[in-house]
């Protein structure tokens, strides 16, 4: 089936395909048509009706891509914006980090490697003082060597500007506690989706899982992260470095992108060389009960009643006040069953032997 929205042609590019597309741009795969050099092109969504935040997060975007020249930041190579058409230029690249876990999961060298060269990045952009604010696997670039690139500052914000649309930008499982809030985006908010990213690396699982967006704030900001050796065969010696990234508190994690990078780098060595090289398997994420950062919380016990290895977002938007008591386990319900058996048989047995007692004393 032809496609017949796509474009034939932007600019000096030949389209070829599709290569994805989201809520505000499509992404296609093309070709230069005199040097038929391959490229990425970013295509934004403009209709009558749109979002007047889009194109807006589109200029932002192309800005910190003039400005960012880095070697492990996926460059700018032309753009068009007019309120008829608007896209950017990129590299052409094959596969993602997105992509990579989808077939292996990283080992601690590994992951240290890629942390290093994502904090370099990040750092660079910090000191012209951009925040990266949606930092992901599927955003961060892979070429035929895996050296990794990042990519997509369209949701890049300036340090300590608070956020003027009135919402939270990014993507909630990597987003940090204090977003929530409408506080302003900072260098922690990046290291906090950092140690998410390492976690998902390692482990293959994101710290917390939900469905809706209002269930990922409240356990960002009230459950205490799992560790990633919960999670999977990754080394406990390598948790302290990624849970101080996911503190809840800004001032508690690290305060630059580099001193993760370093704190992690020193954990993976203390590791014997096997253990370094070795990647964890892919399983199901296992059960694990959360914990609130403080006191109790209903909403966090019903949760963890569940018996299902994917928490039900739709428990979280219980009120504490509105705390019902969790079906028992089936292993609670058979040991019930097999009380009510015994408790049965003894009974009977001690009317047996008050008959016998009776016969005998006529």
């Amino acid at each position: 089936m032809v496609d017949e929205s796509r474009p034939k042609q932007l600019g000096a590019y030949r389209v070829l395909s599709l290569i994805g597309k989201g809520g505000m741009a499509r992404v296609y795969r093309c070709q230069h048509v005199e040097t038929g050099e391959i490229a990425a092109v970013k295509v934004l969504y403009l209709a009558e009706q749109a979002d007047p935040n889009t194109l807006t997060l589109f200029e932002r975007e192309i800005r910190a891509m003039q400005q960012l020249r880095h070697p492990y930041i996926v460059s700018l190579r032309d753009y068009h914006l007019s309120a008829q058409l608007a896209y950017i230029v990129m590299p052409f690249f094959e596969s993602s980090v997105a992509d990579r876990l989808m077939v292996r999961l990283y080992s601690p060298r590994e992951a240290a490697q890629t942390l290093t060269h994502l904090a370099h990045a990040l750092d660079y952009a910090h000191s012209l003082g951009y925040i990266h604010c949606d930092l992901k696997p599927s955003n961060l670039m892979l070429d035929a060597k895996e050296q990794l690139y990042l990519a997509d500052f369209g949701l890049a914000k300036s340090i300590g500007r608070r956020n003027p649309e009135q919402f939270a930008f990014g993507t909630p499982p990597y987003m940090a506690p204090e977003l929530a809030d409408g506080a302003a985006a900072d260098i922690r908010t990046d290291v906090y989706a950092l140690g998410v990213l390492l976690c998902e690396l390692l482990s293959g699982h994101r710290p917390f899982e939900a469905e809706r967006t209002t269930d990922y704030f409240y356990l960002h900001r009230r459950a205490l992260p799992p560790a990633p050796s919960q999670l999977n065969a990754v080394p406990a010696v390598l948790d302290k470095a990624i849970l101080s990234a996911l503190s809840k508190a800004p001032a508690e994690r690290p305060q630059s992108a580099g001193e993760l990078a370093q704190h992690f780098r020193n954990a993976v060595a203390t590791l014997p060389d096997k253990d370094q090289r070795w990647n964890a398997p892919h399983i199901e994420r296992p059960h694990i009960v959360l914990k609130p950062v403080k006191g109790g919380s209903g909403i966090l016990r019903e949760l963890n009643e569940q018996p299902t290895l994917m928490r039900r977002p739709d428990q979280l938007s219980l009120s504490t006040t509105e705390h019902r008591a969790a079906p028992p386990s089936p292993a609670r319900r058979t040991r019930r069953t097999q009380n009510a058996v015994i408790a049965v048989l003894l009974t009977g047995l001690a009317a047996i032997l008050l008959l016998i007692t009776f016969l005998i004393t006529r």
